[in-house]
């Protein structure tokens, strides 16, 4: 009887465990907006040498990503050189990112992709960042594409990575925010090693940004 009563008491405990860290993962669908945008108006149009020019999206890019979190902004350096950049956040991360292969596979377009660690120094710290690369080929040329998760202390290109901390944060922090940066730029045929430079050039400058608002 004593051991019954004690198997009982374990399947109590485990349960109200069970609830508890539901809860405490469960993702409110009502958003704060002023929250939501807060992180990404703290990223400047101007960043160093590079000057910034915001895009419009349509309005179906919201319903599908459900957020309107989203920045679209392309980037001018004082030599003419440019780069695109596209953050989509969500201060509550309840649904699941479109990674950037999906949406361009999903139009057609021959896509290669791998991964790379670029290092660079911001301030007085180097940093080292696991990034996706992707080069697509389009009639037109083609584009050369860098992009990474971020939550809380997070910064990488692995999806399952980026979800566990976001889970861990939202369960000691109740901060359940995640991003997605891409940035790209255009490929001169025989200057891709160019391309990789340009865009390492321009994360090293917008990094201390990502760090501070997202």
């Amino acid at each position: 009887m004593e051991k019954l009563k004690f198997r009982y008491l374990i399947v109590i405990f485990m349960l109200v465990v069970t609830v508890v860290v539901v809860n405490s993962l469960q993702y409110d669908a009502s958003l704060d907006e002023k929250a939501e945008f807060s992180g990404l108006q703290k990223i400047p149009l101007q960043i160093g040498k590079w000057i910034g020019q915001d895009y419009p999206l349509q309005e179906m890019v919201y319903e599908i990503l459900e957020t309107r979190a989203i920045m679209h902004r392309a980037y001018t350096a004082d030599n003419g050189q440019q780069v695109f950049l596209s953050i989509v956040h969500y201060h509550d991360t309840k649904v699941d990112f479109h990674t950037p292969e999906a949406c361009i596979g999903g139009r057609g377009l021959k896509t290669t992709k791998t991964n790379k660690m670029i290092t660079f120094i911001s301030g007085t710290e180097e940093n080292h960042i696991d990034v996706a690369e992707m080069l697509t080929t389009m009639s037109t040329g083609q584009t050369l594409t860098y992009y990474f998760f971020k939550s809380g202390q997070f910064v990488g290109s692995s999806y399952i990575k980026m979800r566990l901390n976001i889970a861990a944060n939202k369960l000691v922090k109740n901060d359940a925010r995640g991003s997605l940066i891409r940035i790209s730029t255009t490929v001169t045929p025989g200057y891709e090693s160019e391309a990789e430079t340009l865009l390492v050039a321009f994360i090293k400058d917008l990094f201390p940004y990502i760090q501070q608002s997202l």
